[in-house]
């Protein structure tokens, strides 16, 4: 088989040479340290179309005994996934996870003069490992480097795992820098070359270089300070993570990447203040440090083992960090988010409009079927249409869409425009309209989604109507034709309706449903010979 890599081009990522969509969900933090919890749940997995399960390495079990190690629980995944026709993306807990440090070993917890912590401006320690520690760096790299050679060994023909997230959400929480002994000599020392040239390129949208410094120290730099303080954490965090990857990526050769804890959040459109459990607007609300986008190039320049950075999204509107990492990386990956149907509704959008190679909804372990109705919907209608959408993808001929109340939107494919509504006028996130439109010829095209419609715009001075729609069905690894659709479901020739529950016209009139939610439809112009 051939390794897994991202596509220095498309930035698709290749399973085994191929490209490759994830359908993926990330279980509970807890949920991988028990390979008698999940026996039960991969058949659940694969009942709901996923292809990829999201699953914790904890260095603490990994390496309870410093230079002994048990990757028991490993292997036990690595079964469970094979057996059942999936893939695994593998998340290293070690150093950091959400801000803190609780996942490292005892025997690490417990001695702190040989593996110090952060502490703030009075001294007080956070829990949270210090990255300017080289024995901190080493023990994880340590650790992190048995963990792939392991893989390499026992997974290096079957290739279940695809890529691996080095470390979680990291960053420092309290404070925007650490004032320990060695931050504060490395807070002293200059600030990199490479990094000094970005900062005079102006990437970094809130420090500037005085111009008359050449090497300035980090307090020399011009501009907000606790935004100062982040870039310094951010340096010295991603430089940390790169000695860490790096000695993994010795041993085995497979995609790595970090994922973030995410700054502001902009409400969403209800006005739910949620988004204040999701982070803030100052560095040591959220992480400082962690790999955002305005930190992007900091973090791509210290570590550029990592193949990506990946948002966590959770709150507020979705398409801001879509945009924003899909801007700053080749790659958009989204390994956690929402799994309800508000997040299940961005799905499309993500893939559809950001390229996304897939997403990972979490905590789907501890929910129930009903709870994951609107997930395993979209991802039974996604595995229906794999190949077309990845095809579609690297020819400019995918749109993803999110739609709701009295929202539309215009797309533009080929020579046609359409004009994209929901379906129904519930207000809800299950009410809202969502999904991808894909060109497959010059006049025919894939709908593919819940609760909308789409409606023929002119061409040329000339209406537009249907010329045959068609639901289609997964079947024998293809798509096939159930049902002719015409009269009610096309709105008469204007317009094609993918709604997996029934709808109405008029308020009273019902139209027939579309359960497999995917319609293929072609269009001709009226008039024209």
């Amino acid at each position: 088989m051939q390794d897994h890599s991202i596509d220095a081009v498309t930035g698709q990522l290749l399973v085994n040479g191929e490209p490759y969509l994830i359908r993926g969900i990330e279980v509970h933090n807890s949920s991988s340290s028990s390979a008698n919890y999940l026996r039960p749940l991969w058949q659940r997995f694969t009942d709901s179309a996923v292809n990829t399960v999201l699953a914790p390495v904890s260095w603490e079990l990994v390496e309870p005994q410093e230079g002994k190690f048990d990757f028991d629980l490993v292997d036990a995944m690595l079964s469970g996934a094979r057996e059942h026709g999936l893939k695994l993306v593998l998340l290293w807990f070690g150093s950091w996870k959400n801000g803190c440090s609780s996942y490292v070993p005892a025997w690490v917890k417990l001695d702190p003069s040989r593996f110090p912590l952060q502490t703030d401006e009075h001294g007080e320690p956070y829990d949270n490992l210090s990255p300017f520690s080289e024995a901190n760096r080493d023990a994880d790299a340590t650790a992190f480097a048995a963990f792939m050679e392991h893989l390499g060994r026992v997974d290096g023909h079957e290739k279940t795992v695809i890529m691996v997230q080095v470390e979680n959400e990291v960053g420092l929480l309290g404070t925007a820098r650490s004032y320990g002994g060695d931050a504060t000599a490395a807070w002293a020392a200059p600030v990199p070359s490479a990094l000094v040239e970005a900062v005079r390129a102006e990437a970094f949208p809130y420090v500037r270089c005085p111009a008359e410094a050449s090497t300035p120290t980090w307090d020399g730099l011009v501009g907000d300070a606790a935004r100062t303080a982040e870039l310094f954490m951010a340096w010295h965090y991603a430089a940390y993570v790169e000695h860490v990857a790096a000695a993994g990526l010795k041993r085995y050769d497979v995609p790595l990447f970090v994922n973030a804890w995410l700054d502001s959040i902009v409400p969403d459109a209800s006005g739910s203040q949620d988004a204040a459990f999701a982070g803030g607007q100052v560095p040591g609300v959220f992480p400082s440090g962690g790999p955002l986008p305005h930190v992007s190039t900091a973090w791509k320049l210290a570590a550029p083992s990592i193949a990506f950075l990946a948002p966590d999204v959770y709150f507020g509107d979705f398409e801001i960090p879509f945009k924003s990492y899909s801007d700053t990386n080749s790659t958009l990956f989204v390994p956690e988010m929402r799994a309800d149907a508000h997040g299940v509704s961005n799905i499309f959008l993500a893939i559809g409009k950001y390229g996304a190679i897939g997403v990972a909804p979490f905590g789907v372990d501890s929910l129930t079927d009903q709870e994951t109705l609107a997930l395993r919907r979209a991802y039974a209608q996604l595995a229906a249409v794999q190949k077309e959408v990845l095809d579609a993808g690297t020819q400019d001929l995918l749109r993803g869409f999110r739609v709701s109340g009295q929202e539309e939107e215009t797309i533009t494919l080929g020579r046609n425009r359409f004009l994209v509504k929901t379906a129904t006028e519930r207000g809800d996130s299950e009410g809202c309209g969502y999904g991808l439109l894909l060109q497959s010829d010059e006049h025919t095209y894939l709908a593919i989604g819940h609760n909308f419609s789409v409606s023929l715009l002119p061409r040329d001075g000339r209406p537009v109507a249907v010329l045959r729609a068609e639901e289609m069905v997964a079947e024998n690894g293809g798509l096939v034709p159930r049902r002719r659709l015409n009269g009610d479901e096309t709105g008469a020739g204007t317009q094609i309706r993918v709604a997996t529950e029934p709808t109405r016209v008029h308020g009273f009139m019902p139209t027939s449903e579309i359960p497999s939610g995917v319609v293929r439809f072609s269009v001709y112009s009226l008039g024209s010979a």
